[in-house]
């Protein structure tokens, strides 16, 4: 079937989990974004990649990137921004926040 919404988000899920699984930068990340959380109450993929590279010299988490914020401990704010990223053309971005314990 040319359109099946089911089948494309389990292939969706099973991929990100694979590039998650196999990149070693992707809990490196997750701590980054936690830290600019807490400092500033929200951030974002280009902020988590902009610390990434500056203080660790990773310049890309590759398909795993889709993947930081998914590890349950985060939500999304509601507002986006557009990536200053070059190879993301402008690609809009959640914000994402730590979720809280009320949650």
């Amino acid at each position: 079937m040319l359109f099946d919404f089911g089948e494309s988000d389990e292939a969706k899920k099973k991929g990100m989990s694979k590039a998650a699984s196999a990149n070693k930068d992707l809990a490196r990340a997750r701590e980054v974004a936690r830290a600019l959380c807490v400092k500033f109450g929200s951030c974002d993929a280009d902020q988590v990649g902009r610390v990434l590279a500056d203080q660790y010299g990773i310049a890309s988490l590759g398909p795993a990137a889709g993947s930081i914020f998914k590890s349950g401990e985060f939500e999304p704010t509601g507002r986006f921004v557009r990536s200053a990223r070059k190879s993301n053309h402008g690609r809009i971005l959640f914000k994402w926040k730590l979720k809280t314990a009320a949650n």
